[in-house]
């Protein structure tokens, strides 16, 4: 067996076992033994439990530490990546009403130019229409101007011819009058 742990057992055991006198000048060894035993329990700790205890928790401190760094970048990652995803919803928002407004006004113009075109479309017509119906009249004018000079000149030709009197002429202007009346214009 180990010399210091018989010493160290036999210290004990006589340190159990009291003050062997009662002199005023005798040296009690058990209070000696039990601070050495505890100076020596300390040692031992510090020694092999101590510092690696220490170590164990300065690592587990350092772990928490770069957890919370961690955590605090990935946070921040977060907010990064939300704050320009709210950034893109609002500039999608925004293209999206851009486009509306332009088809909105796109299909504005588009029916103003329909409704323009129509307007020019009629007005052409109705111009078109107008000189159709003024050379028809003109046509008609002269197809009646014509038919006057023939009938003015048939009715001339017949009074010339029978030479007649003021009655009788009077009866062939009632007679080309009511002719005139029977025809189409």
């Amino acid at each position: 067996m180990n010399p210091f742990v018989i010493g160290f057992t036999n210290s004990i055991a006589s340190a159990a076992a009291g003050p062997t006198t009662n002199s005023p000048l005798h040296f009690d060894y058990t209070y000696f033994v039990q601070l050495l035993s505890f100076l020596l329990l300390v040692w031992i700790l510090k020694k092999f439990a101590w510092t690696p205890i220490m170590n164990m928790m300065e690592k587990r401190r350092q772990g928490i530490e770069n957890n919370l760094a961690q955590a605090e970048q990935e946070r921040k990652e977060a907010e990064r990546i939300r704050l320009e995803y709210q950034q893109e919803m609002r500039q999608a928002r925004q293209q999206a009403q851009e486009i509306i407004e332009k088809a909105t006004k796109s299909s504005e113009l588009r029916a103003e130019e329909i409704i323009l075109e129509a307007r020019k479309e009629t007005e052409k017509l109705k111009q078109s229409a107008l000189a159709d119906i003024g050379r028809e009249r003109d046509r008609a004018i002269a197809d009646v101007k014509a038919q006057v000079a023939d009938m003015s000149v048939a009715v001339a030709e017949k009074i010339i011819r029978h030479k007649l009197d003021i009655t009788g002429q009077e009866a062939l202007i009632e007679q080309f009058i009511q002719e005139v009346g029977d025809r189409p214009c």
